[in-house]
């Protein structure tokens, strides 16, 4: 036991890159099984693939397995980032993920905006490769993962940040049997990999149809069992404003519209549990939903001048 403590140095706290989100994760992301769940196009793919970019900027290795989108929407998704935080707050020059990988709109634009895409693309790549992004359609599940992290830990010594996008997608471990059996299988599974390589495993869930005008709570969890026990961390993302109580529904409701609608989205992720920290705690975000880029909100807690040197470079 006390030889894996001082084993344990060589893998020590990695920081999401959000000061907000680390003070309430003890220090950021550790060995072990994350949960993030939202409802549909609230921003959690982006979410999760900011804090893959800036695990990765720090200089760790991430592996992301991607189960709904291409590597190249990705990559189209953290340029268009790049180039709304590297445009000097001259936003027009910045560029939407499709206005990076559609051609044709290269020839109206002009020099400044040309250099800006460059410019972004050279801090991509200044990281990208600590970022081994893996596609897949029903045909990645557990075992698949596993065999990833192992291949990469055998050919570069090094244990792998692992992002799942997302869970309910993951090929079945056993195609006769329900939806919750395999997902529990596979939750299972995951927090063995977590377990067995000493990695964070970081997964996308969806919630069911029932929450959506609820404040985010445990049940919304698809599937949810399985996710409450096996799971370390359980993060629930929602629009900042939504209450709890049926009577609260038809505004939720509402307030769930108007943050799809805007152009800038206040949300938040709530903390629902933690084994080894705190509890019931949230933290802000301002979600430049064009730009594919999350700020910490400095609003909603207490987000200082100095947490923010805990940012990356590109990201201040």
């Amino acid at each position: 036991f006390v030889n894996g403590i001082k084993d344990s140095a060589n893998t020590p706290v990695i920081s999401t890159g959000f000061p907000n989100l680390n003070a309430e994760l003890d220090g950021g992301l550790y060995p072990g099984l994350y949960i993030v769940g939202a409802i549909s196009s609230i921003g959690k793919t982006t979410l999760l693939l900011q804090i893959a970019d800036q695990i990765a900027m720090y200089g760790h290795d991430v592996l992301y397995f991607s189960l709904e989108m291409a590597a190249s929407e990705l990559i189209s998704k953290s340029v268009s980032r790049l180039t709304w935080t590297l445009c000097d707050g001259n936003t027009r020059n910045a560029k939407t993920a499709r206005g990076i990988t559609t051609a044709s709109r290269y020839q109206n634009y002009d020099d400044a905006e040309i250099n800006l895409i460059n410019a972004a693309l050279q801090e991509y790549a200044t990281f990208s490769d600590h970022l081994f992004i893996y596609e897949g359609i029903g045909d990645i599940g557990a075992a698949q993962i596993r065999d990833a992290v192992q291949e990469h830990k055998d050919l570069t010594g090094k244990t792998p940040v692992v992002f799942i996008d997302y869970l309910q997608i993951l090929a079945p471990n056993d195609p006769r049997a329900s939806d919750k059996q395999n997902v529990d299988k596979c939750v299972l599974e995951l927090k063995r990999i977590s377990r067995d390589f000493g990695a964070p495993v970081v997964a996308v869930s969806s919630f069911n149809r029932d929450n959506y005008t609820t404040e985010v709570n445990m049940s919304a969890f698809k599937e949810s069992g399985s996710l409450e026990y096996s799971a370390d961390v359980l993060l629930g993302m929602q629009p900042q404003g939504m209450q709890r109580g049926a009577s609260n529904q038809a505004a939720n409701a509402q307030l769930v519209n108007n943050c799809k609608r805007a152009e800038v989205r206040s949300v938040e992720l709530k903390i629902l549990k933690n084994r080894n920290g705190r509890t019931g705690g949230s933290v802000g975000f301002q979600y430049h939903a064009m730009f594919n880029c999350f700020v910490p909100d400095e609003q909603h807690a207490a987000f200082t001048e100095a947490s923010a040197a805990d940012l990356p470079a590109a990201f201040l």
